[in-house]
């Protein structure tokens, strides 16, 4: 996808990259395991819109075995996150045929049609959620949605919040768990 160069700068003056903590990543696929359904090597698939590093789909597609995709409109992050997978694989530690199911694309978060996907991942800050509506229509019944750090607000006639996990050290919110 061509992004013009104008956009992109905004986009990412917006929608700064923060990371999700890699503690917490497990302890979020182990919910979608326990609750959600998760099943490893299953022809499920995860979308992580905005995904920086590329660290929620490394794991998804490692750990899990599942098609995991992440859109990101910085070309520098991609380039990081395409780095770390060809570090994981001279390691030699995965199953050589689950890096296949990880793909980095370039692409805007606000464009996508997610109506493929089971699980969806985001980040977002409060002051972007504004912008979400076509995100949450375009996915089918039943998605989860994992928004980590913020809750979804005002998109009760898409989402329903049906977990919210919590840090065991200082009892904060760590991820909230939607279905559409």
């Amino acid at each position: 996808m061509k992004i013009k160069k104008n956009y992109r700068i905004c986009s990412l003056l917006d929608l700064p990259f923060l990371e999700s903590k890699r503690n917490h990543i497990e302890q979020i696929f182990q919910i979608l395991e326990q609750r959600f359904n998760l099943k490893r090597n299953s022809k499920q698939r995860l979308l992580d819109l905005g995904s920086g590093d590329g660290r929620i789909i490394i794991h998804a597609g490692l750990n899990y075995g599942i098609l995991s995709v992440g859109y990101e409109i910085n070309p520098d992050l991609i380039k990081e996150a395409t780095q770390q997978i060809k570090l994981l694989k001279k390691q030699k530690v995965h199953k050589r045929n689950n890096f296949r199911k990880i793909k980095i694309k370039m692409g805007d978060l606000f464009e996508q049609n997610i109506k493929k996907f089971d699980f969806i991942y985001i980040y977002s800050l409060p002051t972007m959620q504004k912008f979400l509506n076509h995100v949450f229509n375009t996915a089918k019944s039943d998605a989860v949605f994992i928004s980590y750090k913020y809750p979804l607000k005002n998109f009760e006639s898409y989402l329903k919040l049906d977990f919210v996990l919590k840090d065991n050290k200082n009892n904060q919110d760590i991820s909230y768990f939607y279905r559409k």
